[in-house]
This record gives C-alpha cells, structure tokens and sequence, in this order.
C-alpha cells in the first residue's frame, strides 16, 4: 500500500507557481512566458522565485542575458508538464460531462478497434444515446484495478486476471488478395499460390501451413513472404495488390465492399482462438454491460 503524502501544504507548490515556471521553462525565458500567460516579467520572476524557495534548490540559472534550466529544473520541467497535462485533460472531461450521461471506457485490440468497431459504434449509440463511448488500445490483458477502463476487447486464450470473460466469436481466416493481384498473378486454384506473395501475420506464424495442409497443398512454400505484427498491416498490403494475406472477413468488410479486396477461395482456416468481451470480476457499469450484450448480439456466432 502507498504510504500517504506527509508533506506540509505550506511547502506544496502553488498553480500559479507551477504554471509560470511550466511557461519559462518552455519558452527558456520569462517575458515569452509572461506575454503567454498575459502576466508581467515580474509577476513571472517573483512566481518562480518562490517555487525555488519552495524546493529550495534553483530551477534556472543565468548564462549570457538569458536562462536556461538547471539539471534539477530539467527533471522537474517534465514531471510539472505531464501534471498540468493530466490536469487540463481531467478539467475538460469534469467540463464536458452530462449529469445524466455515462461514459463508457473501452480498452479495444487496435485492428478491431479500427475496422470492425469504431465503424458500428452508432448502432451503439443509437440505442443508448446517453452513453458516451471513449476508446483506447491495448494488446495485453491488464489490471481493471489499475487502470481504468470499464470493458476489454480480448483475443486468445479465455484467461483475464480480474475479469469475467465472455466468448463472441471464434477466429476464422481466409485467403484475400486485390482484383489486380488475383489477375496479375493468374490465380485460379489454390496450386496457383506457389507464385504468389503469402503475406503473413507475427502472432499466426503457423496460418499458412494450416492452410495449405487443408488446402492439400505442399508444406514447403506456405512460409515464404513478408510478416506483419497487425492484421490492419496485412489488410493494407494486400489491398495495395503486395500479396496474398489471411484475413478475417471482419477486418476487411470495407475493403471487400469497396472492391479493393476479394476472395480468392471458400477455404477458411481456423486458429483455434477467440474474441472475447471483458468486464471487471467486481463491479461494473450498467453500460458496460449493455455494451457487453450488444458486441455479443453483433457478434456471437
């Protein structure tokens, strides 16, 4: 446990302090600052001076007609910057909020995220227009103690320290590649990819060689090609006519639709994993779990 601050208020730093030296700081001089903060060079030196008392140790030194942070003042220059950033961002969300509204903290994988979920999020809003849905990215499970997020978006195995899981849908990959591509490369059977360009995803090393073996196609040339770590990449490469990629038809619905990405054959693979909603093992928003029933509805298969 965090031991508490036992620092006297009357040695804690003023705002009007911080906010001075932040401005001098970042302008490297005091009448910068002052003409930003629409103060006196003064009032700006008399607020640093005593923020210097304060930690009793000088934040600027002189050097030729102008200041320039000491080391200390250099440390401390980034630790006021991200306060006073943390604090601006929490004043406009207090400045933004509804009474009656909910905000909703999503934690969503960046690839659904962009292409399955941001799209769809008026459905969500639709039904619930009181609920303001903020978005985020991660890639890993975490804690929903210490960070603070309501639902997670996860892929893999169904393990969430702290989290109650629910299953979506089960991850199944198929072969896509440009109209120009298919035609350039004269790809009429699954043989025809012996001379094609296999793009593959890091984290499904083994999809192509599944592939294949469903396909009942030689093993030896299902690793050949280039890898990337997102499957956002894979989309985009392969509707730049690069290759031929393993997609799930969810992360490239917009791209099929706008003609930039087709199938090449009703032959799906499976990875074994899934998607799966997250929601704190204790306590939830009643928003989180609507949205948790709707991802479910849109979803579930």
């Amino acid at each position: 446990m965090e031991a508490p601050d036992t620092t006297p208020r009357r040695q804690m730093p003023q705002m009007h302090e911080l906010v001075a030296f932040e401005a001098a700081a970042r302008h490297m001089s005091f009448t910068g600052a002052a003409a930003e903060l629409n103060l006196t060079q003064g009032a700006v030196s008399r607020a640093v001076a005593a923020l210097e008392q304060r930690l009793r140790t000088p934040l600027f030194k002189r050097v030729r007609q102008r200041v320039v942070l000491t080391p200390v003042g250099r440390d401390y220059q980034d630790q006021v910057r991200a306060l006073l950033g943390q604090l601006n961002a929490a004043t406009r969300q207090a400045m933004s909020a509804n009474p009656v509204e909910q905000t909703l903290h999503v934690a969503t994988l960046p690839t659904f995220g962009i292409h399955w979920l941001a799209p769809r999020l008026p459905l969500f809003q639709a039904m619930r227009p009181h609920v303001t849905v903020n978005l985020a990215s991660r890639l890993r499970p975490f804690s929903f103690e210490a960070e603070p997020f309501d639902v997670a978006i996860h892929h893999g195995d169904p393990a969430w320290p702290g989290g109650t899981l629910r299953r979506l849908m089960n991850e199944t990959m198929i072969p896509m590649c440009s109209p120009e591509y298919r035609h350039s490369k004269a790809i009429t059977s699954p043989a025809d990819l012996a001379g094609a360009t296999l793009i593959h995803l890091r984290t499904r090393p083994a999809a192509w060689a599944e592939w294949h073996a469903k396909a009942g196609l030689p093993g030896d040339s299902a690793f050949r090609g280039p890898v990337y770590d997102q499957f956002g990449m894979a989309v985009a490469s392969a509707a730049a006519g690069l290759g031929v990629a393993l997609l799930p038809e969810m992360f490239a619905a917009e791209q099929i639709e706008e003609g930039k990405l087709i199938t090449l054959f009703d032959l799906e693979v499976s990875t074994g994993s899934a998607y799966y909603v997250v929601l704190p093992e204790t306590g939830h928003k009643s928003a989180a779990a609507d949205f948790a029933e709707w991802l479910a509805v849109q979803l579930m298969d």
